[in-house]
């Protein structure tokens, strides 16, 4: 391993957990690899690895054999290639990333050979200076807005980026080449949508300029070899074949599905993350008795509250407040009232519920409340539920990975290499 990928502290004390199987998340990746073949696989990190942690999201993508890595931000790319090891020239993966204003300072990332997108034309100067001062080429994708509206080049740009490119590359020849075409679907989770097939149709014509391009100045890349990348989750799980010659891949990976009313098993997927947490008190109340603040909820009858750890501060939507189930012992219980910074109260009624016992928060659908599930509770989407659970909420690995070429086996414990920061470590991230 070029860098070392650190597991994740769990200090004691520590209450709400996310256990991350390891094991599904490799099952993920191949099944979709399987499932896109022969386009290759970037595996999309941003955001912490969609809530499930960076570095153990690295050692699946190792084990699976996965060496096209995406991020959305510069400061996510550094922190994946501290992870990975920062010598291109040692590192095996390719790390690619988007998103950046006119003042992110772009020389490291160059120096590092991590590969950035064209996302508006006077990006590029801001690159070619990169690159001048790194020493070394900027590598870059060029990325087409074929109508989502978010950053990328419209026709009108391309065509006017063009010449800008061909004048770069005659004045410093190799400061910038061009090693990828991208765009962003705005609908390809809801199948067959007419503006998917606009979208491809005006990416294919983009294409077309950029290889033409490749062709006059060879100095900027080879044609042949462009990689050529539209597809998200849904694409990637719908389409037929699959556009272009890599897709990029993000909440699928995490046993997640892209599609309303499909679940995640029907497309052979299984959830990553679990959140967990314990009862703290329980406690008898009369009929009457408020639950949280603003008193939004009173006891209809006599009954039990108990309360559980976790709250907004740790990314449990406050927004799905009076809404929510937890599960406890097997069994489905009400959230009542506000769900608050750090806790929430569960009215129990005759439940066989004991303090210590162990409250699943989020799960599969069966074991606890799926993400859906959240997700519908608070008006919002599963992509969210995950991303957003909190920095204190420890992500535990479980299930270790298996080899590339292994299949992977039963959840079990992850043990950190010899070369790794055992848990309690607190430069472990």
């Amino acid at each position: 391993m070029s860098g070392t990928v650190p597991p994740v502290t769990c200090y004691p004390g520590t209450v709400v957990r996310a256990e991350i199987d390891s094991a599904a998340l490799v099952h993920n990746i191949r099944t979709i690899a399987a499932r896109i073949a022969p386009a290759a696989l970037m595996c999309v990190l941003k955001a912490d690895a969609y809530g499930h942690g960076i570095a153990t999201a690295v050692r699946a993508c190792r084990a699976a054999g996965i060496t096209d890595l995406g991020v959305a931000t510069v400061p996510e790319a550094l922190q994946l290639t501290d992870l990975l090891g920062t010598d291109p020239a040692v590192r095996r993966e390719r790390v690619l990333c988007w998103l950046f204003d006119s003042d992110t300072d772009l020389r490291e990332s160059v120096r590092r050979g991590i590969e950035i997108g064209l996302t508006n034309p006077p990006a590029l100067g801001q690159l070619a200076a990169a690159a001048q001062a790194a020493g070394r080429a900027a590598r870059i994708h060029v990325k087409v807005d074929t109508g989502l509206g978010r950053n990328g080049l419209t026709a009108r740009q391309l065509r006017a980026v063009i010449p800008e490119l061909e004048r770069t590359a005659a004045a410093a020849p190799g400061g910038i080449e061009i090693v990828g075409i991208m765009t962003h679907l705005a609908t390809a989770d809801v199948p067959s949508d007419a503006a998917t097939a606009e979208q491809l149709a005006k990416f294919d014509a983009a294409v077309r300029m950029v290889r033409d391009l490749l062709g006059r100045r060879p100095a900027l890349g080879n044609p042949d070899a462009l990689i050529v990348h539209a597809a998200n989750s849904p694409a990637a799980l719908s389409l037929d074949p699959v556009p272009g010659s890599m897709a990029r891949v993000g909440l699928s990976l995490y046993g997640l599905s892209p599609f309303e009313g499909t679940a995640a098993s029907e497309l052979g997927l299984r959830p990553v993350m679990t959140v967990r947490s314990r009862v703290l008190t329980v406690k008898a109340v009369p009929a009457g008795h408020g639950a949280s603040y603003g008193l939004q909820y009173r006891a209809e009858r006599d009954t039990r509250f108990a309360l559980v750890a976790g709250g907004y501060a740790d990314g449990i939507p406050r927004a799905a407040s009076g809404r929510a189930e937890v599960t406890v012992r097997g069994r489905r219980l009400p959230v009542v009232g506000r769900i608050a910074m750090d806790q929430m109260i569960l009215d129990i009624g005759d439940a066989q519920v004991e303090i210590g016992d162990e409250a699943v928060i989020l799960g599969d659908g069966i074991t606890g409340p799926s993400a859906e599930e959240w997700g519908a509770w608070a008006n919002s989407i599963n992509y969210e539920v995950v991303t957003r659970i909190g920095p204190r909420v420890a992500r535990v690995p479980v299930g270790a990975p298996a080899a590339a070429g292994q299949t992977a086996g039963p959840s079990a414990p992850e043990p950190p290499t010899a070369a790794e920061p055992t848990a309690g470590d607190p430069n472990a991230s």
